[in-house]
């Protein structure tokens, strides 16, 4: 095998009889010692320590008895020099441009200069980056992706599929750019538009539209396995996780060049402290399960504690290296990474970059691009004629629980947004379970704006928390009393949303309801609570942990990143982390280039150009087409870093334009169409499988951001309890919005969304799972919500005459009319089993479920 004879040492073909007679009593295999074996060929690795050790030059010294004479070396030595050195494994070489038409077999040598990824002290001949200077080859547009794959291509015989039809590719674009199917009048449109020029409109039209973010938003939020509770066994709610997910939506809608992307989600706290955007975008760091147990209730100074913390922190340093790297970091916890060059040190370095997280909740400023506007306002009192008229509203817990903190949210409605702490009583009074604990009676109190008033209850148990306004705020003539939110915190939680909220009166109209009070909406667009978040904190000291634990602390580590880059050992973590995101997005860190466009292209093609998204190291996968990958990651980065331009690149190609149609020649040649002789056919994940059901039924709610909607029913308790049986959850339409925007219980998944293999948010997921299973057919046939759609779409059907609904049925399903054959099969099903029964069969074809 050629590739295995590039990595393979050429050693001479025995060594040295000194080594069998003085060095295999150790490093032989009965002991080892250190790790070493000379009864196996030489890496370059060790043939470089070798030498070190026969010169006594460094901490190791062989043989430990005394240094050979130049004469008993010179053996040891030639046979150690005759190792020729390995050449750097393909993901940590510098981008390197190549031309399409001109490839080579053997890509130029790395250009000498000082190497940005050498680290201090390090040399360029130790580095796995050397920096390139070259710029990228000429020519890069929607052809150059197509001279790559047909110079493979050619060289055995083979060649593009023919292009699908019009139909297929309007469908296949809308559920790759947006997730939802095309409308029945857009694959018309498309069909019929014979100008030259019509799909690179379509694209456009796909790519500018909120569907995109949506659709690719999700793919992130699996990638960084985001979730709406903390999973672990005390599977608590984060009723303010949301405004992360939206932010991630909101950035690729935008278009934000992707090294912001990046810095916002590392540091952007940091590198943006004006913006609060930049807050809620590191809630990438925390966006993995918590350990509440481990973190909330083990005493601090225990071993466990520190477990605790120690695996809290691999999450974060696993989610950075391995989404924005591509490298498995965390392999190197416990020892050196067994194929990788990355030390144990590096990875305690990058503890030490997220050593001062801590999570809790952070309130975030004022900023209208940061999320969508709130739906509701919050609670607002009848109006009176006189200021001095007492009003009420109430939190029942329902149980007496210990009390942290009540958090009042000043109104700042939709309709008066010049008009911060709208409503907020000029005097009040809050009570616990009848007990007045905060008098503001006496005097006018000064109304609070847009900051949150708090009230630290300091552990006091109370089940019933009512806050009565004595003199209201004026309006234009007449005066009430209104709140935004209400929320009450116990333990850090905030355990107030499933509470009863009565009131003496309320207007309950619009925007304002009892019902709104604690609903987790405030009101405003850009103000409110983000649940853990990054929180600055002093840095712990992080000690490299022999062999991984806690218990066996070594020498102290700072900061830095892999490939012994060290950064500076500041006390400000934040700096620490903005170093990192510099770090991650300069345009020497070619992991970073090939790692997005590798994510992107698996996104429109099913498989990455190098398969193993998350792992470019020795254990991953060679890249099928490698001078194209960095093609496409030179031009990438050095042409605006625009996701929205880069997946217009991919699509314009006559590649992913291909058809899915058998070829017996090319399937025997290249079975699993590794070099994409055709397009491939896949299944709709779960999430569009879900939003097109509801396109096709009519009933689909295009409303975006917010928090999340339940398809449970909860109960908070010790561990709190999520039913996902419950129907009125499943058949509100107040749930009938897109998948992405629903609330992600880690514990316990979604039967319907789980059965068509829906990421697990406690895992990184680069990938899904595809299976088929009968379980699948049994859920789409059987599943209450497939029932309940099924009837809503009969009845978008019944409005028309009946000899229409047939066909009509077929065009909203599947975006075509159907065959006068299937059109007699259904008339006839119709006929006996009812119009609501052909829906949900045509919910249950192939055609439905799979996009070629």
């Amino acid at each position: 095998d050629h590739g295995s004879n590039r990595m393979m040492p050429q050693l001479p073909p025995t060594p040295p009889a000194i080594v069998r007679t003085q060095c295999l009593s150790c490093h032989g295999p009965a002991q080892a010692s250190a790790g070493v074996r000379l009864d196996k060929p030489l890496t370059a690795a060790l043939a470089k320590k070798v030498l070190a050790a026969l010169a006594y030059n460094g901490a190791v010294k062989m043989p430990p008895s005394g240094k050979l004479t130049p004469m008993e070396a010179a053996p040891l030595t030639a046979w150690a020099r005759a190792v020729k050195p390995e050449k750097p494994h393909w993901a940590w070489q510098a981008l390197t441009p190549t031309s399409p038409l001109a490839l080579s077999t053997s890509p130029p040598a790395p250009s000498p200069g000082r190497s940005f990824f050498a680290g201090k002290g390090g040399s360029d001949s130790d580095s796995p980056f050397p920096v390139r200077h070259e710029r990228p080859g000429e020519g890069l547009g929607e052809r150059f992706i197509d001279t790559y794959l047909l110079t493979k291509l050619q060289a055995k015989g083979l060649s593009f599929s023919p292009e699908a039809d019009r139909r297929t590719l309007i469908r296949r674009l809308s559920f790759d750019l947006t997730g939802l199917p095309p409308s029945p009048a857009e694959i018309a449109a498309f069909v019929s538009d014979k100008r030259p020029d019509a799909y690179e409109k379509l694209v456009d039209k796909l790519l500018a539209s909120p569907g995109y973010g949506e659709r690719w938003g999700r793919k992130w939020l699996d990638l960084v396995h985001y979730g709406d509770t903390h999973g672990y066994d005390k599977d608590k709610r984060r009723d303010n996780a949301w405004p992360y997910r939206d932010w991630v939506i909101g950035a690729l809608n935008a278009d934000l060049p992707y090294s912001k992307f990046v810095q916002q989600q590392v540091a952007g706290d940091v590198l943006t402290p004006g913006d609060p955007a930049g807050i809620v975008a590191t809630g990438f760091l925390v966006a993995g399960p918590w350990d509440f147990v481990g973190q909330a209730e083990l005493r601090e100074g225990t071993v466990d504690k520190e477990k605790t913390r120690v695996l809290d922190r691999d999450d974060i340093v696993t989610t950075t290296m391995a989404t924005f790297n591509s490298v498995t970091v965390h392999c190197a916890r416990c020892h050196d990474h067994k194929f990788d060059p990355i030390a144990q040190t590096d990875y305690y370095r990058l503890q030490a970059v997220f050593s001062g997280i801590e999570r809790g909740d952070r309130i975030y400023g004022e900023g209208e691009q940061l999320t969508p506007g709130s739906p509701t306002n919050g609670y607002h009192s009848a109006i009176e004629k006189a200021a001095e008229t007492e009003k009420w509203v109430q939190i029942d817990l329902g149980k007496p629980q210990p009390l942290d903190t009540l958090r009042l949210l000043p109104a700042r409605p939709t309709d008066f947004t010049d008009t911060p702490g709208f409503g907020f009583p000029v005097r009040f009074k809050i009570e616990v379970d009848g007990v007045v604990i905060d008098d503001k009676t006496g005097a006018d109190f000064p109304n609070p704006g847009a900051t949150p008033y708090e009230l630290k209850l300091a552990g006091r148990v109370g089940r019933v928390v009512r806050i009565t306004a004595t003199k209201l705020w004026p309006r234009t003539g007449d005066f009430v009393f209104a709140l935004a939110e209400a929320q009450v915190l116990s333990g850090g939680e905030s355990i107030g949303r499933t509470a009863k909220i009565t009131a003496l009166d309320s207007i309950q109209a619009g925007r304002w309801s009892t019902d709104f009070l604690n609903d987790g909406f405030d009101s405003r667009s850009g103000f409110g609570k983000l649940t853990y978040a990054a929180l600055p904190h002093a840095p712990r000291m992080i000690s490299l942990l022999n062999r991984g634990e806690v218990e066996s602390p070594k020498e102290a580590v700072g900061p830095g990143t892999l490939f012994g880059t060290a950064f500076p050992d500041t006390p400000d973590e934040g700096q620490r982390r903005a170093a990192l995101a510099r770090w991650l997005t300069a345009k020497e860190n070619a992991l970073t280039w090939r790692s997005i466009v590798n994510r992107v292209w698996q996104g429109h093609f099913g498989r990455g150009i190098v398969e193993t998204l998350s792992d470019f190291g020795k254990n991953g996968a060679e890249p099928t087409h490698p001078e194209m990958l960095d093609a496409l990651a030179l031009w990438f980065r050095d042409s605006g870093q625009s996701l929205k331009k880069l997946h217009k690149l991919l699509v314009m190609s006559r590649a992913y334009k291909q058809s899915v149609a058998a070829n017996p020649k090319a399937e025997k040649l290249d079975t699993d169409n590794h070099l994409l002789w055709r397009q491939n056919r896949r299944r709709l994940e779960a999430e569009e499988v879900r939003d097109s059901i509801l396109a096709t039924s009519g009933a689909l709610d295009r409303r975006a951001g917010g928090p999340g909607f339940a398809l449970f029913a909860f109960k908070d308790d010790h561990s709190p309890i999520y039913d996902h049986t419950d129907l009125a959850h499943i058949t509100d339409p107040t749930t009938f919005r897109r998948t992405v925007y629903r609330f992600t219980v880690r514990s316990v998944p979604n039967p319907l969304l789980d059965c068509l293999d829906c990421a697990d948010p406690s895992i990184n997921t680069p990938i899904r799972n595809t299976t088929l299973t009968a379980l699948q057919s049994l859920a789409l046939l059987n599943d209450p919500f497939l029932i309940d759609q099924s009837e809503r779409f009969s009845k978008r059907l019944a409005a028309l005459p009946k000899d229409r609904q047939v066909a009509e049925a077929f065009r909203l399903a599947l975006g075509r009319s159907p065959t006068p054959m299937e059109r007699t099969d259904a008339l006839a099903y119709v006929q006996k089993n009812g119009l609501e029964n052909l829906c949900r069969l045509l919910f249950n074809t192939s055609e439905f479920v799979f996009v070629d």
